[in-house]
């Protein structure tokens, strides 16, 4: 693994920990700087976010009470979604979905510091998350993302506070990240030895954002979120109509 792909999973990590976004900087990272095929990449990658989403679910579960069951919801959705998504990967172009992506991550990321967060607003119930989670899952899959990235603007747009936000998205990167896997490793598109090499700095980089994340007054965390969404939004935009490498 390249320095360069190091270093851009450690930033990855690192936005995963303060803002629950960041994994769409590491399929890139792998195509552009280490010219991995683009299955392989994700395939590795969703290796990577399954030990990173893992530690940081953990450490933001804490931070908000979310019902267990709304949250059984989303995971076993998305898992789901997971599934269908990693089963079509290399049948569906993956361009569109990575262009919705771009608007929704920029859109939501100037919506998330132009409207106020109602803070008391509890998240959308059992039902309404288990339909977005086979969404999520379903897009996350065939274009590398997570979750977190497909998962966090929409909450945002409909309203749901910032943290429930964060912590819904990451509880949903665990089943995404798991199901993708086994599908993954099934079809023998999973490099086990470069998803670890990617799971080391994506999971030390989430640790540290976690701890960061803590210690950031809730505006400032706000606009975290909001410039990581928008500077991500722009850059998966360019990578998703930009020439490919062979």
């Amino acid at each position: 693994m390249s320095l360069i792909v190091a270093l851009a999973a450690l930033a990855a990590g690192l936005l995963i920990g303060i803002t629950g976004i960041g994994g769409v900087l590491v399929v890139p990272a792998l195509t552009e700087a280490a010219d991995v095929a683009l299955d392989r990449a994700i395939a590795a990658s969703m290796f990577g976010f399954l030990l990173t989403g893992g530690v940081a679910a953990a450490l933001h579960l804490g931070r908000t009470s979310i019902p267990p069951g709304t949250i059984v919801a989303l995971c076993v959705s998305a898992a789901a979604g997971a599934v269908a998504g990693t089963a079509t990967l290399e049948v569906l172009p993956a361009t569109a979905v990575r262009i919705f992506i771009t608007l929704l991550a920029v859109g939501s990321g100037i919506q998330a510091v132009a409207t106020p967060q109602a803070t008391d607003r509890a998240p959308p119930g059992p039902a309404a998350l288990a339909v977005l989670g086979l969404i999520v899952g379903y897009g996350s899959a065939i274009s590398g993302t997570g979750g977190p990235v497909m998962l966090i603007p929409i909450l945002l747009l409909i309203g749901t506070p910032l943290v429930s936000s964060i912590t819904l998205a990451l509880a949903a990167q665990v089943p995404i990240a798991l199901a993708a896997t086994a599908v993954n490793a099934a079809s023998g598109r999973l490099a086990w030895v470069l998803g670890l090499a990617l799971g080391v700095p994506l999971v030390a980089g989430a640790i540290a954002g976690a701890w960061l994340s803590r210690r950031l007054p809730a505006r400032a965390l706000t606009f975290a979120v909001s410039g990581a969404l928008v500077a991500i939004g722009v850059w998966y935009g360019y990578v998703a109509v930009a020439p490919a490498h062979s």
